[in-house]
């Protein structure tokens, strides 16, 4: 489509570099200070830079929680690797319980291990995509082979942070059915709406937990592939405590981490001015929210999600009056061959709205099914710095929303 002339609005990924997030100066001379460093050039110890895992195990005592020491945190290369990894070293015939919709590298590690597709809890809609907690019970009275149990807070793709009865509801539940907790709190830093309640506040001192964190989104610095996994409880029971040994050994045979993005933590998340810079991103983020629903709020049939944290939109339909519209109508030829090339006839309905979006208005976004989900939606960003293209693209956004109502809302302007 570019390469046609056609402009394109990448609303498909959480990259903030890629949408014009720019670091400040003072983070750039810190890391640039730092590459000067010849031990930022070589191996580090292969759970991590022990200052580093000292620094991020302080951060996580002084919420007045569970007590850790370095030794229950281990770096890995980015997120998505200690993703990877968390899911191999879990027994074939075991089973996670994760959140519908969910991130795909959770969902597809999972599949990927148990070669089907993963044991879901429904997040729901109505609710402001929260779960039903006795709807989890239920579910693993009906599944003994669940070990863990997956939360994402602040979730992607909903934006929900949860409430801190919801977390620790998770936490009664882990302990009524012997289960270990796994959350993602990669975006924990970015909450613009509600309390941020992390896992080691309320997991107590006797339920397994696996904190998920990293440096990709809030510093934000994605091409670092710098992650972490915070060890709670490790020694409450023998299984788990083998289990996050083998994690531990997993990083062993690849000797360690990336070690320059480890060492710049400290220094970065003490300095007098990060915490305006988590605050003023998160203004920026919620601004973008609201103007997000002042355009789509009067489009009867869609509905938008209350997200409190990250920086995602969630839009969404009635599954049972929900129906793309038919693009001969309202498409330019051009526009009408991308839709045409890229739209099978088995793909699910919202993946073709998606299609749609992308050939007719040029939104690229990602759909609710792609998130292993039932509701008919879309997901895009809230990244867009530069705020003219953004107010473009929310045009574009409710111009593809228009033509659900009226499917021969012409697109000549396009």
């Amino acid at each position: 489509m570019e390469k046609a002339g056609l402009p394109v609005y990448w609303e498909n990924i959480g990259d903030p570099i890629q949408k014009g997030v720019k670091l400040p100066d003072w983070i750039k001379k810190i890391i640039s200070a730092k590459a000067e460093e010849d031990l930022s050039y070589g191996y580090c110890d292969s759970k991590g830079l022990p200052d580093t895992r000292k620094y991020l195990a302080q951060l996580t005592n002084q919420r007045g929680g569970i007590q850790i020491t370095p030794d229950d945190i281990t770096f890995f290369n980015g997120l998505g690797d200690a993703i990877a990894r968390v899911y191999s070293q879990i027994s074939p015939e075991s089973q996670i319980l994760m959140p519908s919709p969910t991130y795909p590298a959770h969902s597809s590690a999972e599949r990927s291990r148990i070669k089907r597709e993963p044991l879901t809890y429904r997040l729901y809609p109505e609710n402001n995509w929260l779960p039903d907690p006795d709807e989890i019970r239920q579910t693993l009275n009906e599944n003994p082979n669940v070990v863990g149990i997956l939360l994402i807070n602040p979730d992607n793709p909903t934006g929900t942070v949860y409430r801190r009865e919801t977390v620790q509801a998770f936490v009664d539940i882990a302990r009524e059915f012997d289960l270990f907790v796994l959350v993602d709190e990669i975006y924990e830093n970015l909450v613009y709406d509600g309390k941020m309640t992390r896992l080691c506040e309320v997991i107590g001192n006797d339920v397994p937990g696996i904190a998920m964190k990293g440096i990709s989104k809030e510093i934000p610095w994605p091409g670092s592939r710098c992650g972490w996994l915070e060890y709670y409880n490790r020694n409450a029971d023998p299984a788990f405590h083998a289990f996050c040994e083998k994690l531990d050994q997993c990083k062993m045979s690849e000797v360690c981490s990336t070690t320059l993005p480890q060492a710049v933590i400290p220094e970065i998340m003490s300095h007098s001015n990060y915490s305006a810079l988590l605050e003023s991103r998160c203004k920026t983020i919620a601004g973008r929210m609201k103007k997000l629903k002042s355009i789509i709020q009067d489009i009867p049939g869609v509905y938008l999600n209350n997200a409190g944290g990250a920086f995602y939109a969630i839009v969404f339909f009635d599954p049972q009056a929900f129906e793309v519209p038919e693009p001969t109508e309202v498409f330019s030829k051009e526009r009408l061959a991308f839709y045409t090339h890229w739209v099978q006839p088995d793909d699910k309905t919202d993946l073709k709205f998606v299609y749609y979006m992308l050939a007719g208005f040029g939104i690229c976004a990602v759909p609710l099914s792609g998130f292993n989900c039932p509701v008919p939606g879309f997901r895009i960003t809230l990244l867009e710095e530069t705020a003219d293209r953004f107010t473009e693209m929310l045009l574009q956004l409710r111009a593809s929303l228009l033509t659900l109502e009226d499917k021969r809302v012409p697109i000549s302007s396009l």
